[in-house]
């Protein structure tokens, strides 16, 4: 990939606004915490700001998680002329929330994203479908632009292909594993991440994970299930991962179909599949997106008519 338009976005000497897509992860934090890095060296002005009411805790673990700004948090509300966007490819409002407010009318913008998208968005974009996930093409970028990459870069961008993968389970997990090899050489850790991201849950995930695994159903001669997570127990604050890691896990299921409650009403859809059904075109039926395997979307239905209609869409995939 040729990083030139990428590198020399960052010669304006201005402030720069870094931000991902709500409900932020690991990868879009990783990688923004790594580009964040470069820019300091470089003595830019910067500011990681994410849409989210609080962040998970799960990932305070990574160097310089401290300088992540809340937006409702804000004292101020700057305008910035230059913006990246990391692991989101759409500056769409619904996909990163209200930070989308702090754009400069006139402002140039920059996409660094590995999902494919139906219309393409920013005046530079470092887009690749193949590759395992954002933080990857965060590390092509700090590679190219020869920024120096010590143990907490290293650890930020590990931790973020790590997580995205599922400890290279999913999403290109061959690219994944060559380039964490040469992040290990730069200092990260891959048994303290590993321990931080998939060995250590709170009691109010560990409670989530219990009430969901309760409204399982499965359809479809068993290769279909679906599980809620209704919003008492949403509202609880428990990391809603872990359930879909479950739901695929049982023997037999192509496509797991987990609906969380976020209000009354209003669901967000995960959906994955091993590989034989493409669930990012399920998602696009809703308006939503992602990749062959991990896929979301929201739908604003009473649940039982929206598992009809998630199901119908599902059906049609495996057929």
């Amino acid at each position: 990939m040729d990083y030139t338009a990428a590198i020399s976005f960052f010669e304006p000497d201005v402030p720069y606004l870094l931000a991902t897509h709500v409900n932020a992860d690991c990868d879009g934090i990783g990688g923004l915490l790594a580009l964040r890095e470069m820019l300091v060296r470089k003595e830019r002005v910067c500011r990681l700001i994410v849409s989210d009411e609080t962040l998970n805790p799960k990932f305070a673990f990574l160097p310089g998680f401290e300088h992540i700004e809340l937006y409702r948090s804000l004292a101020d509300r700057p305008s910035f002329n230059r913006a990246v966007f990391v692991d989101t490819p759409t500056l769409d409002p619904q996909r990163v929330g209200d930070v989308c407010r702090l754009l400069g009318e006139h402002a140039s913008t920059m996409i660094i994203d590995h999902h494919a998208a139906r219309k393409p968005e920013g005046d530079v974009r470092i887009v690749d479908s193949a590759a395992s996930s954002a933080s990857e093409l965060v590390y092509g970028l700090l590679l190219a632009a020869e920024a120096e990459i010590g143990s907490a870069v290293a650890n930020q961008i590990y931790a973020g292909i790590a997580f995205d993968t599922k400890l290279f389970r999913v999403s290109h997990p061959e690219r994944a594993l060559k380039v964490c090899g040469e992040l290990v050489d730069y200092g990260a850790a891959p048994e303290a991440i590993a321990d931080a991201l998939f060995a250590r849950e709170s009691l109010e995930t560990m409670v989530t994970l219990a009430a969901a695994l309760g409204t399982l159903e499965l359809h479809c001669d068993g290769r279909v299930n679906t599980l809620v997570v209704d919003h008492e127990t949403y509202r609880m604050g428990g990391d809603p991962d872990p359930v879909v890691d479950h739901a695929m896990a049982i023997d037999g299921v192509q496509v797991a179909v987990v609906l969380k409650e976020e209000a009354h009403g209003r669901f967000r859809v995960s959906l994955r599949s091993r590989g034989g059904v493409d669930v990012n075109r399920i998602a696009a039926a809703f308006g939503g997106g992602g990749h062959r395997r991990a896929s979301g979307c929201r739908i604003e239905k009473p649940v039982e008519e929206a598992k009809r209609l998630l199901l119908a869409e599902v059906e049609k995939q495996l057929n």
